[in-house]
């Protein structure tokens, strides 16, 4: 797949570059894409490395183009994880699950109950997936 980029987001139909990696697609639906550079395209300055961004698949079904930095909204609504300290998807029935949702507070993990001998700290973030075989429900903590 190949990526137009253009070199302005107030310019969409303006000057472009076409990129054939440095990026990842996170999540599809029908024509839309969102997608994320860990290698940020040469001259392009306007969103930063490992930003999600929404684009819309071409004519040509390997190619997509850019519109604009994805909301966090389209982030929940493609089921893409913000993850705190690295993807950790769980496997069930041979596959990876399919993630839910996910769960951020610095609020929730505060107070430690009487008896627990370890608590979390700081702030954490909860990620929810279930497996779309057998609808086992696992979560995954990860914390600062």
């Amino acid at each position: 797949m190949q990526v137009i980029v253009p070199i302005s987001p107030d310019q969409l139909g303006g000057q472009s570059a076409v990129v054939a990696s440095g990026f990842r697609v996170m999540a599809e639906r029908g024509r839309a894409v969102i997608i994320e550079f860990y290698q940020k395209p040469h001259g392009i300055e306007w969103f930063g490395g490992f930003e999600l961004l929404y684009c819309q698949r071409q004519h040509d079904p390997q190619e997509c183009k850019v519109i604009r930095k994805a909301s966090d909204e389209e982030r929940k609504l493609f089921r893409i994880p913000l993850w705190i300290q690295g993807d950790e998807v769980p496997q069930c029935c041979g596959r990876p699950m399919n993630f839910v949702g996910q769960i951020d507070d610095d609020r929730l993990c505060g107070e430690r109950p009487p008896d627990a001998k370890l608590w979390w700290h700081d702030a954490a973030s909860f990620y929810v997936f279930t497996c779309s075989q057998c609808l086992e429900c696992k979560a995954i903590a990860q914390q600062f």
